[in-house]
């Protein structure tokens, strides 16, 4: 069984009990979506302390559903999760670093009053939200790519990236690519679900030589330190006080 309720202004708890059938996501989505599509974010509280199981067809319609709202997650500003189980604390904190713009908590069984309090607990909303920018300091032509990332990428931003990637791919080249990270404050979730943005991600792989990051957070070193190793580049980081041995290292190859 799955129930959502509203406990307090812009907060809803969704509870999970039992064995979830796929009919409980539905009923899940139809409480979400209106939500996500709204103008304002709001803090989500998931309860599994009694939760045994999800069918297949459960666990079908909650990928399908999560994917096709990728653009949307960003309207969630605070998720605490209660549950006394270690998986969950465990997802919670693998989760976090991919959507930095959500801000997530693990509480036990014991501690729902404090994940009520967490999640009630909304930064203050503005009419508009600033995103950050991408600026291009080296379009390729030389062999180099380069941009600077400040604050939270839109899928502008990362479309306008992919231009000079694509345009090395046209001409079948190798280059080299540098990345500055200045206060970079997550991504739009939307552009995982963007199929041209993703197909020259890929695709550039085998055109690239080096890849610098400089100012990359410790989660984001981890998690490209771990995904380099299968990555037929050859990739460094660089904190910003080492900005120009980044440059020196890139343009040496």
């Amino acid at each position: 069984m799955l129930t959502v309720k509203e406990i307090g202004t812009n907060v809803h708890e969704i509870t999970l009990q039992g064995v979830i059938e796929k009919s409980d996501i539905e009923i899940m989505e139809q409480a979400l979506v209106p939500l996500l599509e709204g103008d304002r974010r709001f803090g989500l509280v998931v309860r599994t302390e009694k939760l045994e199981d999800m069918t297949a067809g459960a666990l079908a319609e909650d990928a399908k559903f999560e994917f096709s709202m990728l653009s949307r997650w960003s309207k969630v500003a605070k998720l605490a999760v209660v549950s006394d189980l270690h998986v969950f604390a465990a997802l919670t904190k693998w989760i976090d670093p991919v959507f930095p713009m959500i801000e997530m908590q693990s509480f036990g069984s014991e501690q729902v009053a404090e994940a009520h309090k967490f999640a009630s607990d909304l930064p203050v909303s503005s009419e508009t939200e600033e995103n950050g920018t991408v600026k291009i300091l080296s379009d390729g032509t030389d062999g180099l790519i380069a941009f600077e990332v400040t604050g939270r990428v839109s899928r502008e931003d990362a479309q306008a990236v992919m231009q000079p990637l694509e345009a090395a791919l046209e001409r079948d080249q190798q280059v080299d690519l540098l990345v500055k990270l200045d206060g970079y404050d997550g991504f739009d979730p939307g552009i995982m679900a963007d199929r041209s943005f993703m197909k020259t991600k890929f695709s550039s792989i085998r055109n690239l030589r080096r890849y610098a990051l400089v100012g990359a957070p410790s989660w984001m070193k981890a998690m490209a330190s771990t995904m380099a190793l299968a990555m037929p580049f050859e990739m460094r980081f660089f904190d910003q006080s080492e900005e120009e041995n980044a440059w020196r290292w890139v343009k040496e190859s």
